[in-house]
């Protein structure tokens, strides 16, 4: 994810296993991870994030554009390609609608 560094894109991650946040924590210190996380505590997928995201599968990727409007879901880790191509078409009409006039 760093060729999009500065650009208008935000990751964030949502453990959704049955680990409380201080387990979080220390597997995302252990892999190295970077971007905020959140912990949806108690069993898989039955937690009020998941319920109200409608997450059936772990993991579930969704790809939510700067209008907060969800353009992609996937049930599966999706391809690199398949990601990247996904967030260049998002992070470009972010960046266009930005420098649009009102």
């Amino acid at each position: 994810m760093q060729q999009f560094a500065g650009r208008p894109f935000v990751l964030l991650g949502v453990c959704v296993g049955g680990i409380d946040a201080p387990q979080l924590e220390q597997m995302m210190e252990q892999a190295g991870l970077t971007w905020r996380s959140f912990v949806d505590e108690g069993d898989a997928v039955a937690g009020p994030i998941a319920r109200a995201w409608n997450v059936s599968a772990t993991p579930t990727f969704y790809l939510i554009d700067h209008q907060g409007v969800i353009r992609y879901k996937w049930t599966a880790p999706p391809s690199a390609h398949t990601l990247q191509t996904a967030l260049e078409k998002l992070i470009a009409a972010a960046e266009q609608d930005a420098s649009s006039p009102p």
